[in-house]
């Protein structure tokens, strides 16, 4: 299989890292926030490559509805590993939840659209005064993202929690003026000629540790090893689908569940080449994040949470 031409050596590599340990794999089970997420495609890839196996790992993925549900399987330790949003991290560990991030996802919200219907007579952020725009819930990603784009244009927006199912409906039906969300959604209703996009947010706001891996204190202390050769399994695949499109192309209609070329291919372009090539954290761009949630969230001792430690690079590979 073409796969290991690419990728194979780096494999070898992070087998011989965990050395002896690998006699007897520990299951790492990583919980996501959903289970079609492009910026997550990467991990799914390399369970569909066989790439955990043969590295010696064990690897378990586990789809939850929503961040919030991951980090509560991790802290019941139903999860060794999660993906989140730097400042919902910030919210657990000042809960006292033992956890760090160890690998960025996406800096930014890549992909990431406020939409309103084809039809509306809404053509810029100022027309967005007084009206309401629907998020996934509060304390979200959506909820910190609406925020933001409230605070550049100097308009008041009235958020609705809606849920991530009802989002679409909820727009098509008029039932809110707007939504803002991840690429999948507001994407293909973009390309559809269902919406039209008012902000890429991607584009527009500042890195936020919009998806980071996290790591639970059992995870880093007792497993170094395996954490370390995990993540670099997964970054090693997204450089093989940043190098092979074709097969990412193919490999995305499936995990997406897209049944449009066109939204394939934009998944592939706005979100694959921007995902970070080696999981490297800075701490600017987690002061960014706990600055903003701050302000959304209305808890201002978010701003107190020292950046530092929240995160560590200790286990992020170097790909190359």
């Amino acid at each position: 299989m073409r796969i290991w031409n690419g990728l194979g050596t780096a494999l070898v590599v992070a087998t011989v890292a965990l050395g002896a340990h690998s006699a007897v794999a520990k299951e790492i089970r990583i919980g996501f926030a959903t289970g079609s997420s492009a910026d997550y495609a990467p991990a799914f890839a390399a369970e569909k490559l066989g790439a955990f196996k043969k590295a010696g790992l064990d690897v378990k993925l586990i789809a939850f509805r929503g961040g919030a549900a991951a980090q509560e399987a991790m802290t019941a330790g139903s999860a060794d590993i999660i993906t989140y949003f730097g400042p919902a991290v910030g919210l657990a560990v000042s809960k006292s939840v033992k956890e760090q991030m160890v690998a960025t996802i996406a800096a930014g919200n890549y992909g990431w659209n406020l939409i309103v219907p084809n039809d509306s007579p809404i053509k810029s952020i100022k027309d967005l005064d007084g009206k309401t725009v629907g998020i996934s819930g509060k304390a979200s990603t959506s909820d910190m993202a609406a925020l933001w784009v409230a605070e550049k244009a100097g308009v008041k927006l009235r958020q609705i929690p809606l849920g991530p199912a009802a989002l679409i409906p909820s727009l098509r039906s008029h039932q809110v003026d707007a939504i803002v969300f991840s690429a999948l959604l507001t994407m293909r209703e973009v390309l559809t000629g269902k919406a039209r996009s008012i902000i890429e947010l991607g584009q527009a706001m500042p890195p936020t540790m919009a998806d980071v891996y996290v790591a639970s204190d059992d995870m880093m202390k007792n497993h170094p090893k395996e954490l370390k050769a995990t993540l670099a399994v997964i970054y090693q695949t997204l450089d093989y689908m940043k190098k092979n499109r074709a097969w990412s192309l193919a490999f995305l209609k499936d995990f997406a569940k897209s049944d449009d070329d066109k939204v394939t291919e934009a998944l592939y372009e706005q979100i694959i080449p921007k995902l970070s090539s080696d999981g490297a954290i800075e701490r600017e761009w987690v002061d960014n994040g706990l600055k903003l949630a701050a302000r959304a969230w209305g808890i201002s001792t978010l701003t107190d949470i020292k950046a530092d430690t929240l995160f560590t690079n200790d286990y992020h590979p170097a790909v190359k």
